[in-house]
């Protein structure tokens, strides 16, 4: 090989991979930072870590809605044990260990994230890995006085993870990949049943669509009834309205929450991006409609303004807006 083909593998090879990693892993580090400081603020966030370190016993006591999400917080009892070791191998301080496993394990998730973008999108993830730092961070906001401090719980990373796998295997079209990919992530958080829509939009008979739908929801709806039924909840109607609790009906508070500005700016300002985008590509028109049913579920089942709850609809809004503004980033990439 002379030396201009050398020259030109190296060029392709950095700034493809090498560049997009590098600035991954420093984002990474300052996302490391921001979550350390406000990991100790919920009580909840270490409870969520440690549901399963006690074992299933005591977690059956864990709240009901949380419960099935088996998988993120299986994985998150085990970060904390690999953590541990970890720690006692450094001058960390003992008390900050558990500031350290939030940190340390939503960063770890942030990279997945990118290495996923980069091996797909090359040179082209690099607008989505700063989109995902700018709409992560605005999840995590905390404005005291305005905005209590948030939660961070084993499952928003997670999430955000599998909806950018989905959608890069969607516009690959690579339907059997999210076959097999959609029942896995409902066991990490049970949003990604919205997934199983997107089988009636692939450019196959329908008859095969529905098919494959149908294969889908089974498959996923046994996924779920199966670690309800492990973890002793209620078979799949296991979400919560707040009328259990006497309070008011989440719809209503929820549609309170925009009276204010900052709700407008969810996902820093990129979920209000997606709808007023054009439909430069069919495929943006069918993200838009699979995040409906998703933003409706968010108005019944959470709280509007706890912003880390619409992460997942992040990879669809810098998908669209990346692809009006730069064309597709599938077929194109910077060569040399």
């Amino acid at each position: 090989m002379n030396y201009m083909a050398k020259k030109n593998l190296w060029n392709t090879f950095s700034v493809n991979y090498l560049i997009p990693a590098i600035i991954a892993t420093g984002i990474a580090i300052a996302l490391f930072g921001n979550i350390f400081l406000i990991a100790s603020k919920k009580v909840d966030t270490f409870e969520s870590f440690n549901s399963l370190s006690r074992g299933l016993d005591d977690y059956y006591d864990f709240k009901t809605a949380w419960k099935p999400r088996l998988f993120s917080n299986a994985l998150a009892a085990k970060f904390v044990d690999l953590s541990g070791w970890i720690l006692k191998q450094t001058d960390f301080p003992s008390g900050k260990q558990m500031d350290f496993v939030v940190s340390f394990w939503t960063s770890s998730w942030y990279v997945l994230t990118c290495v996923l973008l980069i091996c797909f999108l090359k040179n082209r993830s690099l607008f989505y890995i700063f989109g995902l730092y700018a709409c992560v961070s605005f999840g995590y906001l905390f404005l005291s006085g305005i905005y209590q401090a948030p939660r961070v719980y084993p499952w928003d990373l997670p999430a955000l993870f599998f909806f950018t796998a989905f959608v890069l295997l969607f516009i690959k079209g690579k339907y059997w990949w999210l076959f097999f990919l959609i029942p896995i992530s409902i066991g990490f958080k049970e949003t990604g049943m919205i997934f199983c829509l997107v089988f009636l939009f692939f450019d196959l008979p329908w008859r095969q669509r529905l098919a494959l739908l149908a294969g889908v929801l089974v498959l996923s709806i046994g996924v779920k009834v199966f670690i309800d039924w492990y973890t002793n909840s209620l078979l799949f109607f296991t979400m919560k309205t707040q009328l259990e609790t006497g309070s008011e009906y989440y719809f209503r508070s929820n549609l309170r929450v925009f009276k204010n500005l900052i709700p407008y700016f969810i996902n820093s300002g990129t979920l209000i991006v997606l709808f007023l985008l054009p439909n430069a590509d069919r495929k943006i028109f069918y993200l838009k409609l699979i995040s409906i049913p998703f933003i409706f579920g968010i108005f019944l089942f959470g709280i509007a303004d706890e912003f880390r709850v619409w992460f997942e609809l992040i990879p669809f809004s810098l998908y669209s807006l990346d692809f009006v503004i730069n064309g597709d980033p599938i077929k194109v990439n910077l060569k040399y």
